[in-house]
């Protein structure tokens, strides 16, 4: 593993310095927006766009690296990122910072697309598992650093700083003496087949994306209102506890049904909820909430795509992909739910709503246990998979019996 990483070291520390901005940047910009008055509903829409730009991009990024290649592709979405955390710093305009987010996710999946076709590229097959592995762990981590410049939320002063961070990204890249990867694989997807394999599956990846939607767009924003300078902590600790969480759950999920893991998954949610709900406030049980919502949302996405694929027979990116447009739907809805419902007066439904769509999931999943008997007929071992585009789909061993399975 040690020397695989190695090989792949400049596209890991483009990936790092990419993340610890982006971290930075989506945290910062619903806080600034609500420093200049802007309502959770406002708030919410931007978070929404970006992952409407984010799905939008990984139909149309293959298309664009197949004419102009990965490098190029790398530059632009890089210098249209830039462009975009410059111009919400300029202009504090709602519809401007909607295009804006928009524009920023469909850049994000061409960097992380690119950035997956490296690694797809150079990863021996014997390490797969453990780059993809690592390949998360540096996403999560990266993005946590990026708390850490969260000084205040002021995007006149920070984003430029963000802009630096991009564009120190390209460097590394740009000086590969590695040969261009493959073209990645395209999204093909079916939600049928999808449903066939599990019908828990894409239900809670799903849940999944509509609870970290909601962590990125007004998570920072609700946590500062209830404790000053608490938002950058809570999402810091909601990663982390993502980071910290995932393979042992995972590991968990190989030894009994997976719908029994992502059962409790979302029970231990709904309890942290309640606890919240009757607890009297401290920021230590805000910041446990938040490791709680990282520990559960996040392993739930890769648990789904597991279970899944124990009934795939074989068709893991097609499957993958009908998981991965499920939770960004997820993670799209959340957020326009949330600003719908501040719309209508209800305000201090935050951590209600998150509660409620994990207590849909868990009744979901144990209806399903109490009807259905899986036999895990093409079981393979858990495999964390970043929730980023189908590139690190295609890093996934489980993906090699595609070929085998035409």
């Amino acid at each position: 593993m040690k020397a695989a990483i190695h090989s792949l070291f400049s596209v890991f520390l483009s990936l790092a310095i990419l993340l610890v901005g982006h971290g930075l940047q989506q945290t910062l910009i619903p806080l600034h927006a609500q420093t200049i008055g802007w309502s959770p509903a406002e708030i919410g829409l931007t978070g929404s766009a970006y992952f409407v730009g984010f799905i939008f991009g990984c139909f149309v990024v293959p298309v664009l690296i197949r004419r102009v290649g990965h490098i190029r592709v790398f530059t632009v979405c890089v210098a249209f990122a830039i462009v975009a955390i410059l111009t919400m710093g300029e202009w504090q305009v709602l519809a401007v910072w909607t295009l804006a987010r928009a524009l920023t996710g469909l850049c994000f999946a061409g960097l992380y697309m690119v950035l997956e076709s490296w690694l797809n590229e150079q990863a021996p097959n014997e390490s797969r598992g453990a780059v993809l592995s690592f390949y998360g762990f540096v996403c999560l981590a990266a993005m946590s650093i990026g708390q850490l410049f969260v000084f205040e939320a002021n995007i006149l002063d920070s984003a430029p700083l963000v802009a630096i961070l991009f564009a120190l990204a390209i460097v590394p890249v740009a000086l590969t003496t590695s040969p261009q990867p493959e073209i990645p694989s395209e999204v093909t997807l079916s939600f049928k087949a999808a449903y066939r394999a599990s019908q828990v599956g894409p239900i809670l990846a799903g849940v999944s994306g509509f609870v970290m939607g909601l962590v990125w767009s007004n998570g920072a924003v609700y946590t500062n209102a209830l404790s000053a300078d608490a938002g950058a902590n809570f999402i810091a600790a909601t990663l982390v506890g993502g980071m910290l969480c995932q393979l042992p759950i995972g590991k968990l999920s190989d030894l009994i049904d997976r719908r029994w893991v992502l059962l409790g998954l979302c029970l231990v949610a709904c309890v942290a909820i309640a606890a919240w709900t009757f607890l009297p406030f401290s920021n230590r049980l805000l910041y446990g909430i938040g490791f709680i919502l990282g520990g559960t949302a996040m392993p739930m996405y890769s648990l789904a795509i597991a279970h899944a694929n124990d009934n795939a027979d074989g068709k893991f990116l097609l499957i993958s992909s009908a998981m991965l447009v499920a939770n960004g739907l997820g993670s799209t809805v959340g957020p326009l739910l949330y600003a719908g419902l501040n719309l209508s007066g209800l305000s201090d439904v935050y951590f209600p709503v998150i509660g409620i769509v994990f207590f849909l999931g868990a009744l979901w999943t144990a209806f399903r246990l109490t009807v259905h008997e899986t036999d895990r007929e093409h079981f393979e071992p858990f495999q964390a998979v970043s929730k980023t585009t189908l590139g690190a789909a295609d890093l996934d061993p489980r993906s090699e019996d595609d070929a085998s399975n035409p």
